[in-house]
């Protein structure tokens, strides 16, 4: 059994995979950096025995972070309790796999790099646009497995958590798809300039890659793109476990070196 770790802002989410790569069972947990290599043990064992599996199986960890600060408690976690130095995902062990522009910074974030392994893996001819909703919105083109740029934008739900955090009179929201645009009251106006806003953001942006890469398909994965896909007909498909899906891309990649 492998053990993955998506480590994001918001969430980690551990997985458990069998040899094969397919996915045995996630689970999600807050980001805490006060997390210790002791308690993330006991949060896995009881996880794991929650869905009849057995954590001594584990024989390989590999993790995708975007929070340094937290990656030695997982370094820790991984030596001290299963005998085992976790693999972190970078861009330098999977350069043939993703080709950066000669005049572009190599600083493609681990969450970028397994969504693009994985888009890789579903459509090896394809030109691709990943749209990942996490806390940040991403975009990233792919051509011929080089990385041609991408941008960023603030997530929905960072959207919604800056407004409420910072205003003293407007409530927080759930993101939720509105009845109308015309919202009467402050949280069906917040609502729909929140949903409407991203919705013309995202179809503005894809529109500007397509304008170049006209044949280019269309995959969105993360947290909000699932509802957010359903209203953009730009959007192609919608992969909901892309990131674990390229977080056992990348260990198989290794296993290979």
């Amino acid at each position: 059994m492998i053990l993955g770790f998506d480590i994001g802002n918001t969430h980690i989410i551990p997985i458990f995979y069998n040899e094969n790569g397919d996915i045995l069972a996630t689970f999600r947990i807050p980001t805490h950096l006060e997390f210790t290599e002791d308690t993330l043990f006991v949060m896995l064992k009881e996880f794991a025995k929650n869905s009849n599996l057995e954590i001594s199986d584990i024989k390989n960890i590999v993790i995708s972070s975007v929070v340094p600060n937290i990656n030695e408690n997982f370094t820790r976690l991984g030596k001290k309790y299963f005998n085992i130095n976790p693999m972190f995902v970078i861009l330098d062990n999977v350069e043939n796999e993703i080709k950066i522009l000669p005049n572009m910074e190599r600083g493609l974030g681990a969450d970028r790099i397994v969504d693009i392994l994985a888009a890789k893996k579903l459509y090896p001819e394809k030109e691709l646009l990943i749209i990942d909703f996490g806390t940040a919105t991403t975009f990233d083109m792919i051509k011929d497995s080089t990385y041609m740029g991408g941008c960023i934008l603030p997530g929905i739900t960072l959207s919604i958590n800056a407004l409420f955090s910072n205003t003293a009179a407007l409530p927080k929201i759930e993101f939720t798809e509105p009845e109308t645009v015309l919202g009467i009251n402050t949280i069906s106006q917040i609502n729909a300039g929140i949903f409407y806003g991203n919705v013309g953001a995202i179809k503005e942006l894809i529109l500007q890659y397509q304008n170049s890469f006209p044949n280019a398909y269309v995959i969105a994965t993360g947290g909000q793109g699932q509802k957010i896909s359903e209203y953009i007909k730009e959007i192609d498909e919608y992969v909901a476990k892309l990131g674990e899906m390229g977080i056992f891309e990348f260990y198989k990649l290794n296993c290979k070196k």
